[in-house]
């Protein structure tokens, strides 16, 4: 091996050598045929210089479209003589984005070459650059990246004289923030390789967007690479890769990683306009068709379009401002673009900023010739670094791996290099690394041939601090330009508050307007009427207390119908509406109560003495009635525990509902009525306070059941009305017991149950009351009408009167023949007066027979 190659002390890098030997004994003989010295002009007389240069042809990651760049910046640069008396030239060797074969490639064809590299550019993705980067500085090389954008190399202690062209991937972070905040995406999924660069980019994205936005991206990651997808494979398989409500991809891994989940996404379906992935930028073009995947180019177009593409652009480019380089950006596409057919290449994403790599080394290299040329301390110094002969003059052919003068020289005016490239300012921070300017924001969309292609669509600009200023849209792109049928919705499930719902609250409301209607309708008839006798004979007075009573569980069906998505108001209404209902069922049923026992007493064991049940009675049965619904309804009102409030659930009635061509979904929630404790136990006391009483009302009306009453008596309609009340009632029992988080069917079921019981008392009151009336104005047939028979005591009436019919012919005959042995004697004697009074007592009978009739 060359003594002016390997001129460094072996035993210094014993480490690095058994290693170099290691690896070239076992990998060595796969690898060649690809590399190359991209030769010098015939002719040129000039003194070659050597870059070393490492690119990937194969792996992960592919760039060797770059080449074409490259070689524009090389001949560029002889072209100007950017250096005096030297022309610049290339060895490449290809890394294949594996480190072991980096490794390799570098001791093989980059240290122990010939002639020796004054510096290196590599080594082709972010796991071979990071390699050879550990090392390179022990060989006195500096090195520099167009291809890595890895935030591990800003570590200057485990990479003392690296340099990179790229941005850190770690700023792509700051372009989702912006990304989100322009589209109105508040989910985000990461799908991530469990390695370095993409750990910490994913990591820091994370971190970024709850920071700026608040929002929790969720990820999921695996482990393995191209080499190694055992893992991948496993997560597609179990199917979780997409196994989240998220909508919005990003993919965190590399090239081959990303087919095989892009593959996957078509066979789910996972696709526009549903779906949409956010891939690195930095992938090769046509990346997509691949033989690797059991997908067809085609169907990898499916998937993949409309999906956006982000990457570190350095600056925002003026595409027509001239270059230190001489050209224009314009002028660099064409030259390139030719070069490119020239080679049969494509296009790389890295080859501007390695046109830029090479720029930078000829302008760093430029400098240290000049140095050489006036400073002859630091040529003397130079000299004996490379172990020239004592008053040798150094020039940078001379240069060698044991050279760390030349080594901290160039990066002493790589750190103060300053630029304007095709990539716009070059510059570098304390850690060597690429200043950052702008990100990239690319979609993959079909062009007017119908071939997918990555279109530029957006940029987020960084200030020299790395602050965001903002998402701009291209010239002639935006919202509309980027999603034609609209911003896809993220996956978010949005959360509403609802209702009642809006037609069943219109339907409730015309029933209690109705119903109040009817109710202030027969008060007017009951004040109208009142003096006519047959409206006075039924209690007008407690009439009013039933238009009343049904007026207030009328009243009710409001609050039932209501439904607020405020907490405060719907607690408001939840405990007026259990005082409205409970208390307007007491008074609208009180009276019914209270005439079926006037009827029940009247009829039970009837004797003519018997007092009758007077209205003041039933007044006070309805006031007690409504006093136990008040002392229940202050209890759990002032009670903590039992207070009605209101809960927040999902409804259960409408969980979700899903709109519009992205499928929108949104969970609803509906607040219910509730308590901490024992809202269903009181609610229990209440109703069975209720079916007690409807309990005592049907015995009654069934111990009555046998009574026919003609015209004004109505104790059959106040049957009807206590079995049609207790069905409502029992109906509207089992639906609070049953439908409690149905709040629609059961305000529906409330609202008609109490509606029901308050129609039916109504009708059944002063319909038969309205019909008499029209038929008799005037009362004239109200008794006659009103003879009260009942079929069990029929015959013992019959049997009474004319036990008094007997009794009154032998009372008249003995008046009379006390009234003729009275002519005879003194008629002014006492015996004959007391006679006289005794016998006229016969009136008695008359009477108690009247009265016995009339009460029947």
């Amino acid at each position: 091996m060359p003594q002016s190659v390997l001129s460094f002390s072996c035993p210094r890098f014993i480490p690095l050598c058994l290693l170099a030997f290691t690896l070239i004994d076992t990998t060595s003989s796969d690898l060649q045929g690809l590399d190359h010295v991209y030769p010098v002009a015939p002719g040129d007389t000039r003194t070659p210089l050597t870059l070393g240069l490492m690119l990937s042809f194969s792996g992960d990651y592919v760039n060797k479209g770059a080449i074409p760049g490259i070689q524009l910046a090389v001949d560029t640069i002889n072209r100007v003589g950017v250096l005096p008396g030297y022309v610049l030239e290339y060895s490449l060797t290809d890394s294949k984005c594996d480190q072991t074969v980096a490794l390799t490639k570098f001791f093989e064809n980059i240290v122990w070459s010939s002639p020796p590299k004054v510096a290196f550019i590599g080594g082709g993705c972010e796991n071979a650059t990071i390699e050879t980067a550990k090392i390179s500085y022990f060989f006195n090389l500096t090195q520099m990246s167009c291809d890595s954008s890895t935030p591990e190399a800003e570590n200057r202690t485990r990479f003392k004289r690296y340099f990179q062209t790229l941005p850190n991937d770690i700023h792509l972070s700051q372009a989702f923030v912006q990304i989100l905040k322009t589209f109105n995406w508040t989910k985000l999924h990461t799908i991530e390789l469990e390695y370095g660069l993409f750990v910490q980019t994913v990591d820091r994205l994370i971190s970024s967007v709850h920071t700026h936005l608040g929002y929790n991206i969720t990820a999921s990651s695996f482990s393995g690479s191209y080499q190694s997808t055992n893992s991948l494979n496993s997560i597609i398989l179990r199917g979780t890769v997409f196994r989240t409500e998220s909508r919005i991809f990003y993919l965190a891994m590399y090239l081959n990683d990303a087919i095989r989940v892009v593959c996957e996404a078509y066979h789910q379906n996972k696709v526009q306009p549903l779906y949409v992935f956010i891939i690195l930028g930095w992938y090769s073009d046509g990346w997509w068709d691949s033989s690797t995947v059991n997908c067809t180019r085609h169907q990898m177009e499916i998937a993949l379009n409309r999906s956006l593409a982000i990457t570190l652009d350095p600056q925002i480019r003026d595409t027509n401002m001239t270059t230190s380089s001489g050209l224009s950006y314009t002028q660099y596409k064409a030259l390139r673009n030719i070069r490119a057919g020239q080679l049969n290449m494509s296009s790389s994403q890295d080859e501007e900023t390695c046109f830029d790599a090479v720029w930078a080394y000829a302008l760093a290299l430029n400098k240290t010739i000049q140095d050489l040329k006036s400073d002859s301390a630091f040529n003397r110094l130079a000299a004996a670094a490379s172990h020239l002969p004592p008053n040798s003059t150094f020039y940078m052919e001379n240069f060698t791996y044991s050279n760390d003068v030349i080594l901290e020289r160039m990066y002493q005016h790589l750190s103060n290099l300053s630029f304007i490239g095709v990539t716009g300012n070059v510059s570098f921070g304390p850690s060597g690394i690429r200043v950052p300017a702008n990100i990239r924001i690319q979609q993959y969309r079909y062009n007017s041939s119908g071939q997918l292609q990555r279109f530029d669509i957006a940029s987020v600009p960084l200030d020299s601090n790395g602050k965001l200023q903002g998402f701009h849209f291209l010239p002639g792109e935006s919202l509309d330009t980027t999603w034609p049928a609209g911003v896809p919705h993220d996956g978010r499930i949005d959360k509403r508050t609802i209702g009642i719902e809006l037609p069943l609250t219109i339907v409730l409301y015309i029933m209690a307007t109705a119903g109040i209607i009817l109710s202030i309708a027969c008060v007017v008839f009951v004040a109208v009427y009142r003096n006519r006798k047959l409206i006075r004979l039924t209690s007008p007075n407690i009439n009013y207390i039933t238009c009343g009573g049904c007026m207030v569980l009328y009243t009710s069906i409001f609050f039932l119908a209501i439904q607020s998505t405020d907490e405060t108001t719907t607690t408001a209404i939840c405990n007026v509406r259990i005082w409205l209902w409970a208390i307007g069922y007491s008074v609208a049923f009180g009276p019914v109560l209270g005439k079926m026992y006037r009827v029940y007493y009247i009829f039970n064991d009837p004797k003519p003495n018997k007092k009758t049940v007077k209205d003041w009675m039933i007044v006070v049965l309805i006031s007690v009635l409504v006093g136990i619904d008040v002392v229940i309804l202050v209890i759990v009102t002032t009670v903590p525990e039992l207070r009605t409030t209101a809960i927040l659930k999902q409804s259960t009635e409408f969980p979700q509902t899903v709109t519009g061509v992205f499928q929108d979904t949104t969970i609803n929630y509906i607040f219910i009525c509730d308590s901490q404790k024992g809202y269903a136990i009181w609610h229990g006391v209440l109703f069975g306070y209720k079916g007690l009483i409807q309990v005592v009302a049907i015995l009654l009306a069934f111990g009555t059941r046998k009574v026919k009453v003609k015209g004004l008596n109505d104790s059959k309609y106040i049957a009807a009305i206590i079995y049609v009340t207790s069905i409502c009632l029992v109906v509207v029992i089992i639906s609070f017991a049953t439908l409690r988080d149905e709040v629609n069917t059961l305000a529906a079921i409330y609202s008609l149950g109490f509606w029901c019981a308050a129609t039916i008392i109504l009708l059944l009151v002063f319909i038969p009351k309205v019909y008499v009336l029209y038929k008799d104005p005037l009362g004239e047939n109200i008794f006659p009408a009103t003879v009260v028979q009942t079929e069990s005591d029929h015959g013992k009436v019959l049997k009474l009167e004319r036990q008094i019919k007997e009794l009154q012919q032998q009372l008249a005959q003995e008046h009379e023949e006390m009234r003729q042995l009275c002519s005879k004697a003194n008629s002014t004697d006492d015996h004959c007066v007391t006679s006289e009074r005794n016998l006229n007592s016969d009136s008695n009978y008359s009477t108690l027979h009247s009265s016995c009739k009339t009460v029947l």
